[in-house]
This record gives C-alpha cells, sequence and structure tokens, in this order.
C-alpha cells in the first residue's frame, strides 16, 4: 500500500467537535457560477445549473468508495456538464470549502455537518449514505469474550472527542464501564498510529474503522500476529440502543443557496448518489478496482470492507429520528458535539422528488 493511502486510515469522523467550535459563523451562501434564480429552478423542465458540479470528499475509502463513479451514471446530466470530484483533507480545509462557498457537494461525518450548520454556516444535509463500520480489534480467541476481553488491557483509540472515540466511550458507559478504571484507553491523533500501536504490541486491541481494520488484520497476517475482530461496535449500538445495528456516520451537505434555489438538482443528485452507491455494493470487477485506482487501497481490500461500510442512501428528512437519536446519544459524552444543541427544522433536507411526484430509485443496502 502507497504511503498517502496508508496515512489516510484514520476512517469517519475527521471533524473534531472542539475544532468546530472554533468555526466561523460566515454563511456559505455562493452556489455554482449562472445558477438561476429560485423562480427558474421550479420549473418543470430540466436546465442546465453548472457545467462543473463542485463535489468535495475525503480520502479515506468509506467516503471515496461511494463517490468514485459518481457523476457517470447519467442521473446528472440534464443538470450539469460534469461532476468534479476532489478531495479535502483537514478540518480547515472542510470549513473554508464550505463556508467561502467554494463547493456545491461535500461528504462529511453526520455530527460535523449538524455542528456547522449550528455554528450559522449556511448549509443543509442531503442524505446521509454511511451508516457505520467500527471494530475493536484484538487477539485470536478474544471474540468469545466480547466486551469482557477488555477489561483490564490498553486500548489504542484514535482522533480523541472524535467518531471512533465517541462512540466507543458511549457504549462503555451503557454498558456500565468506568472508562477510567476498567480499562485504559490509550488516544492516539491519527488511525494510523493506533494501527501501528496494535501491529507492533504496544496495544493488544484497538478500535478501528474500516478499511484500517482489514488493512491490520491483513498486516498482522503477514507479521504473524493472529488478529480477529474482537467486537463489532455496531452490533454493540444495536443491544445498548434496541434498534438496528448502525447508526447515520456520514452524509452529504450542500450550500443552503443551492438547495433553495435548485430544488431538481438535488433530486438529481439524488438519483445520482444511489445509483452510485448500488454499483459500489454490487462490487463487480470493474468498480473495486477503479476504486482501488483511486484510494491506492489493494483491490481485495476493497471487495472485503465494502459490505461493512453499510451503505445506503437515506435522503435527511427521513434519516432525521436515527441522526436526532445518534446525536442526543453522543452528546452525553461530548455536549458540544453538534454546536449545544439538535440542528434546526431546516437542517434536515427534505427528498425534493417526492414534492415533484417522482418516485425514487430504490438505494442498494
Amino acid at each position: 500500500m502507497q504511503r498517502r493511502s496508508f496515512l489516510t486510515l484514520t476512517g469517519i469522523g475527521l471533524l473534531t467537535p472542539m475544532a468546530l467550535a472554533a468555526c466561523s459563523a460566515k454563511k456559505g451562501a455562493a452556489s455554482s457560477s449562472g445558477a438561476p434564480s429560485a423562480g427558474a429552478a421550479a420549473s418543470a423542465t430540466p436546465h442546465r445549473v453548472t457545467e462543473t458540479l463542485r463535489v468535495h470528499v475525503p480520502t479515506t475509502l468509506a467516503y471515496m468508495a461511494p463517490m468514485t463513479s459518481f457523476g457517470t451514471h447519467g442521473k446528472l446530466d440534464e443538470w450539469v456538464g460534469s461532476a468534479d470530484v476532489q478531495n479535502w483533507e483537514g478540518v480547515d480545509v472542510l470549513k473554508s470549502l464550505i463556508a467561502q462557498g467554494q463547493t456545491d457537494l461535500a461528504a462529511t461525518p453526520s455530527y460535523a455537518a449538524a455542528n456547522l450548520f449550528n455554528k450559522g454556516v449556511g448549509i443543509r444535509l442531503v442524505a446521509v449514505q454511511v451508516w457505520g463500520m467500527l471494530y475493536v480489534l484484538g487477539p485470536e480467541g478474544s471474540s468469545a469474550q466480547g466486551l469482557e476481553a477488555l477489561r483490564g488491557q490498553t486500548v489504542a483509540v484514535p482522533l480523541p472527542n472524535n467518531m471512533p472515540d465517541l462512540v466507543f466511550r458511549y457504549l462503555l458507559a451503557q454498558k456500565g464501564w468506568d472508562a477510567q478504571a476498567d480499562l485504559t484507553i490509550q488516544s492516539f491523533p491519527t488511525g494510523q498510529e493506533a494501527l501501528n500501536a496494535l501491529l507492533t504490541g504496544q496495544v493488544s486491541y484497538a478500535v478501528l474503522p474500516e478499511h484500517a481494520a482489514s488493512v491490520a488484520l491483513a498486516k498482522g497476517k503477514q507479521a504473524g500476529l493472529a488478529l480477529e475482530r474482537t467486537i463489532n461496535l455496531q452490533s454493540a449500538w444495536a443491544e445498548v440502543t434496541g434498534g438496528k445495528a448502525r447508526f447515520p456516520m456520514a452524509g452529504l451537505v450542500m450550500p443552503q443557496s443551492l438547495t433553495d434555489s435548485e430544488p431538481g438538482l438535488v433530486g438529481a443528485i439524488l438519483d445520482e448518489l444511489q445509483a452510485a452507491v448500488a454499483a459500489t455494493n454490487a462490487a463487480e470487477e470493474a468498480t473495486v478496482t477503479a476504486i482501488s485506482e483511486r484510494t491506492e487501497v489493494p483491490a481485495p481490500i476493497v471487495s472485503e470492507v465494502i459490505p461493512r461500510l453499510q451503505l445506503e442512501v437515506v435522503p435527511a428528512a427521513e434519516a432525521r429520528e436515527e441522526l436526532e437519536d445518534f446525536f442526543t446519544r453522543l452528546a452525553t459524552v461530548s455536549p458540544d458535539v453538534v454546536g449545544g444543541s439538535l440542528p434546526a427544522d431546516d437542517f434536515y433536507l427534505a427528498d425534493p422528488r417526492a414534492s415533484q411526484g417522482a418516485t425514487p430509485s430504490a438505494s442498494a443496502a
């Protein structure tokens, strides 16, 4: 695996609530150049909104896999000339792209989108498409013990006060564990460092997202280190909440000015996203190869990881109940995770296709 890819094994959740609290309240006002008025957008006749739809996605596999073929399925043809999918890296870059109107569509952790909205950035959540892929990795045989295998152990956890850390600490608390006394959480600033700590024997357990978890298993095997997935945190979430074995990890946001003026484009984006997710979940050889080339992740790992990404397109308004439940639970660990309160109603964008009488194409789970 090439160095750049390995350095991006941090998984979902690059934005910490503490970092987001410092975000400017400046509204992200600009839409694509040449966007027509709201009145024109309400027309039933599709029209060209922009020559280039500017799309920004983190470099990690969970984000890039469904977006690799985005713009190639024909659902956007009547609205844009092409979709330009670029990567963003780092908190400051994403904040700048959104707040300064330099993007038309951006993938982001769900709670990060809510935090930005509550800080005054003019965005709307369009959909959630990644539904949980966090694991605790440990020695072979540890899965039989489940959570109890971690008692008295040191566990590497990447990205303090971030998605893996918050979900893990929430589950520990709900299981009645004292994170200070029952185990030792050793925090690492990046997924790479947590992964290295596991592979070098510095710790026996690590919380890792996909695709980092699959990389750890493969590299451990090469080094003669027998590892396995000790705990599926999605399953643990279901045990604690009584709901599904999933949580709304990541979604897509758009500038409010664009969602307000171009509901037809929003609908086309949802159609295109559903087609891209369906193609990803089908994991045909050509798709896997394209994702591998774009992310620099070996094709066998891409094939193994795709089912664990839990990709499903759910329009934001339809996902609201699960999002609010997720935000509320994480806020018990970090009160400012979404900026101090649940987002207002208009954060959750309604599917414009329903009001247009269109039948949304089914997303592939």
